[in-house]
């Protein structure tokens, strides 16, 4: 017999758990965390379960799959900004959006990017002068913005469009949280200034994606990045998307494309600067991979250290801190029955940082994923990217990206803290660091390959 759900304590009338999660939202999960490996929460008024164990987390994402669907306050606040693109469609629609879009991140494609990723990193970083203070969340931005523009959205529009994405993302990104934590729409109807911030970010974000398709319609012929791939359709049914289905695709892959690369890069200058062990381990290993030439796609296998500490920091510090679904079936999970219609939460945030799995959960060590030391419970409890059929298919070209970018500025610059202020995390709709401003002096490396 499955057992009964037991609601988590604190529950307050009306809003239920809301108030906590939005107080104090990943301590809240974390405090779950030692709970059953489901737990029932109120959030104005919906029926909601978390799951507290990778376990769990595994029958709902990849086991069991087929009776959730995406869903639930994460994914319904998502839509708000991304339509019903890749990231946020339903089982049904992702069948047909799949297959469109994967061959753009497919390995052989990814690898003929690296150059341009490459060139995108050396122009987005040519003004930088030793001495200047630099404010490496933005700079991460300009970075992951060019190189989005420059592969996936190649028209000279989309250089704008990812600008006014990386501009636009922190105000969206605060109004998405509002409403993934405070799912009733009404609230986000009323014209508050917040509000009113968030409609105006997106109506900007609209007009430049609509000047993009706008271009492509024009000139459809001769490109090779994603979005002529998406605007051509599927071969096989004769099938063209609309704009609106174009502009929602679009939307989707600046969203992950620019916030997820930029928030890792930042997250990972701001932690080197504070563990100067590491970050030498990191300089001797890029210094002899690449001698004195430039980082290219073949020299991936050779940086391994550079892939464990990025791993290690989407460990501690995942963009998406919080996954949800859809009950479409009644499904027991870990002797649980979860009812049809009912949300369910997944933290990655959480499940990642559980000691039990990670041994000292809160330590930057990125030999904890050294094949000789990777466990099982490791492998389950990182869902960075997440897991099963809807795992991030950006997963390479994201992790690519960051590598070629963290080998390209490491060779020349040392990034150190200007004031020893501690790195909190802050979860808006992603996971970004609590301090704004991150501000890091930029020096020149002393015995960096010239």
């Amino acid at each position: 017999m499955p057992q009964t759900v037991r609601t988590s304590p604190g529950e307050l009338p009306l809003i239920g758990h809301a108030g906590r999660l939005a107080v104090d939202p990943l301590g809240f999960l974390e405090q779950r965390r030692a709970s059953d490996p489901v737990v029932a929460l109120r959030l104005m008024g919906r029926e909601c379960f978390l799951v507290n164990s990778a376990e769990a987390a595994m029958q709902v994402l990849v086991a069991r799959q087929e009776r959730f669907d995406k869903g639930g306050p994460f994914m319904e606040a998502a839509r708000q900004l991304v339509g019903n693109g890749v990231i946020t469609c339903s089982a049904e629609d992702h069948r047909a959006q799949q297959p469109v879009m994967k061959p753009a991140f497919h390995r052989s494609r990814v690898a003929g990017y690296t150059d341009v990723m490459r060139e995108c990193v050396v122009e987005a970083t040519s003004s930088w002068q030793a001495g200047q203070v630099l404010d490496v969340g933005s700079a991460m931005y300009r970075v992951a913005a060019l190189v989005v523009a420059r592969t996936l959205v190649s028209a000279p529009a989309g250089r704008q469009a990812a600008q006014v994405m990386a501009e636009a993302l922190p105000e969206l990104l605060r109004g998405l949280l509002r409403r993934m934590l405070i799912p009733a729409d009404w609230v986000h109807r009323v014209p508050t200034p917040a509000n009113r911030r968030f409609d105006a970010a997106r109506a900007r974000l609209h007009a430049a994606i609509g000047e993009v398709i706008a271009q492509y319609r024009q000139h459809e012929q001769g490109r090779q990045d994603l979005l002529s791939q998406i605007m051509a359709g599927d071969e096989d049914s004769g099938r063209r998307p609309g704009d609106t289905e174009v502009r929602d695709q679009v939307m989707s892959v600046l969203a992950a494309g620019v916030e997820t690369s930029a928030s890792l890069l930042a997250w990972t200058f701001q932690l080197l600067g504070r563990n100067p062990e590491i970050q030498h381990r990191l300089w001797e290993e890029v210094d002899g991979a690449l001698g004195e030439r430039p980082v290219t796609f073949e020299d991936l296998p050779s940086l391994p250290y550079t892939k464990r500490l990025l791993t290690e920091i989407l460990r501690l510090y995942p963009p998406t801190w919080l996954l949800s679904r859809i009950v479409v079936e009644p499904t027991e999970i870990c002797g649980f029955l979860l009812p049809k219609g009912a949300d369910v939460l997944v933290s990655p945030y959480a499940l990642q940082r559980n000691p039990e799995v990670f041994p000292d959960a809160d330590r930057l060590d990125p030999d904890r994923w050294l094949p000789e030391r990777l466990t099982p419970g490791q492998r389950q409890s990182f869902l960075a990217f997440g897991a099963g059929r809807r795992r991030c298919m950006g997963e390479f070209y994201g992790m690519t990206e960051t590598t070629l970018a963290l080998a390209t500025i490491t060779r020349t610059w040392h990034l150190r803290p200007t004031r020893p202020v501690s790195l909190r995390p802050r979860p808006r709709f992603l996971l970004v660091p609590a301090e704004q401003p991150l501000t890091l002096h930029l020096r020149t490396r002393e015995g960096a390959p010239r």
